[in-house]
């Protein structure tokens, strides 16, 4: 009986302290008179969000665009106990991103610098003042001459995709004579093309996806995204707790997918030193930091792992296939549903085509392509495919506290972490009149001047902002370029009327798989 009301008393014992702790914590934004949303205990706002019931990013814009915080520049939250800020004033968010970057240079996710290598090297994750030596390293690659040089095997790619179309339609009139065109999900097809871009500029390989349909690197990139419980704790740890990463110890990338990483580089670097080929790829990039890192006199140097050169290449096959393809999938959605845009965008290319005396494309003539630009940054603009930004607040000089007067009356504490939602920022209607319409005009060169200064961060802004958002423009334009020069999209009856998001996917996925009728077209 003794031991039953011991028992008893220290489980009320713990509940009590733990529901004081609970009451303690979560007045941290009433204290500091901070318009907040109000938390559940223990999870903070995070109880959806565990429930794979919304994604963060779709938490994120709810609570941008709730009544109570219309005229707020900023909104409380709880990552479980801590304390975060969701920044709606897009003066506050030049001053995060821009111009006192320096107090907010690091995100607050983590990982592991001890035991996951692999993800705290890659330029994302990389912390100060490892950030800016990598960063001040690669960022000579992604200039536009580098990218012109790189242009012709990019455009090969192209050209495989747009037999790859050739062969479907082929086929399907082989099949059945009457049918005016094949059925296809479109962000397969788009996977294709990216698994194949990236593995030829970022790992010197062809991978041939879009003649064999399966690639070891394409299946290894879906790894990071398909969602299974470890990689679903493994991501609230990096993201959401970064403190205990130590402890945890969660790894970015699975160590099947960390060692085929460390094995292609390896092999694609040897066999660039023993022939002295040059092709003009990021490997080449690998190849100058491989040889800065020899001369480096300090063995301890973080260039000197094993996992740096890999790192990087990762941050190149995630940023560069699953992004990208959601974006050319977007893309090809929206024209299929306004064929009059496909047609104006298609006499484009190719009357683009025809300019050229040899019939081919140039770095110089897509540059020039104006109403292609509209339709990828209209694209952007409405769906973001990395639908928040993140920082840490890191006041210089040693300081607990930054202030973020005159834009807000609060302090944020050291270590605090800050969001910035540019998925509601893209559709908050002071910005963007009638958001959810897709609409190019919005970035002629008229419209363009007329845009709120920071309304637009598809890739970010400042000093961290993407390093290969030109590549990255360039992969799409080149998609819908030879998707669309002898071939058209159009819905079908299994097209999905309407986007909706996936809840459990860390970046903007359509929840339902888009179809699309893709036909010749003469």
């Amino acid at each position: 009986m003794v031991y039953s009301t011991n028992i008893l008393l220290a489980i009320v014992t713990i509940l009590t302290a733990v529901f004081v702790w609970s009451r303690r914590t979560y007045v941290y934004w009433q204290r500091r008179r901070v318009k907040f949303v109000q938390p559940a205990h223990l999870l903070g706002n995070l109880s959806k969000v565990l429930r794979l019931e919304e994604s963060f990013a779709l938490q994120l814009r709810r609570f941008y665009f709730d009544e109570r915080f219309r005229n707020e520049p900023i909104v409380g939250i709880y990552l479980f106990h801590q304390p975060a800020l969701l920044i709606r004033d897009l003066s506050l968010v030049r001053t995060v991103l821009v111009e006192d970057f320096v107090s907010f240079s690091n995100r607050f996710a983590k990982c592991d610098l001890r035991h996951d290598k692999m993800g705290s090297l890659n330029l994302f994750f990389a912390k100060q003042p490892e950030w800016r030596e990598i960063r001040t390293r690669l960022s000579p690659v992604f200039t536009g001459a580098k990218i012109k040089q790189m242009f012709s095997l990019m455009e090969e790619i192209g050209c495989d995709l747009e037999y790859y179309l050739k062969r479907l339609t082929r086929d399907m009139r082989r099949s059945d004579a009457s049918a005016r065109g094949v059925i296809v999900s479109i962000k397969d097809v788009c996977d294709l093309y990216n698994t194949d871009m990236i593995a030829s500029i970022a790992f010197g390989l062809r991978s041939y996806s879009l003649r064999s349909t399966q690639s070891e690197i394409g299946s290894h990139c879906q790894d990071i995204f398909r969602p299974n419980v470890r990689r679903i704790i493994d991501f609230f740890v990096i993201f959401y707790l970064p403190k205990l990463v130590p402890l945890l110890r969660p790894r970015l990338f699975t160590e099947p997918h960390a060692e085929f990483l460390r094995r292609v580089i390896q092999l694609v670097i040897e066999e660039r030193e023993r022939g002295g080929d040059l092709r003009n790829d990021l490997i080449e990039m690998l190849l100058t930091l491989k040889k800065e890192a020899d001369l480096q006199k300090d063995k301890s140097h973080f260039t000197h792992h094993r996992d740096f050169l890999a790192a990087q290449a990762a941050s190149f096959e995630v940023a560069g296939i699953e992004t990208c393809s959601s974006s050319l999938s977007f893309a090809l959605y929206e024209l299929a549903k306004q064929p009059l845009m496909q047609a104006r965008l298609r006499r484009e290319i190719r009357e683009t085509f025809e300019e050229s005396p040899a019939g081919s494309l140039s770095y110089e003539l897509i540059g020039r392509m104006q109403y292609l630009e509209m339709i990828v940054e209209e694209t952007h603009r409405k769906y973001p495919i990395v639908p928040l930004l993140e920082r840490e607040c890191t006041p210089i000089n040693k300081k607990r506290f930054y202030s973020l007067r005159p834009h807000a009356e609060c302090y944020a504490r050291r270590g605090m972490p800050i969001y910035i939602s540019n998925l509601a920022i893209h559709h908050d209607p002071k910005y963007w009149p009638d958001p959810e319409r897709f609409d190019p005009e919005r970035f002629s060169a008229e419209n363009k001047s007329h845009q709120a200064p920071m309304s637009y961060l598809p890739f970010g802004a400042g000093p961290k902002h993407c390093i290969g958002m030109q590549i990255g423009q360039l992969q799409i334009k080149l998609g819908l370029i030879y998707f669309l020069r002898r071939h058209r999209v159009e819905l079908c009856e299994k097209t999905v009327e309407r986007i909706s998001f996936d809840a459990k996917f860390a970046l903007l996925a359509s929840e339902h798989r888009i179809y699309l009728k893709v036909a010749d077209c003469l």
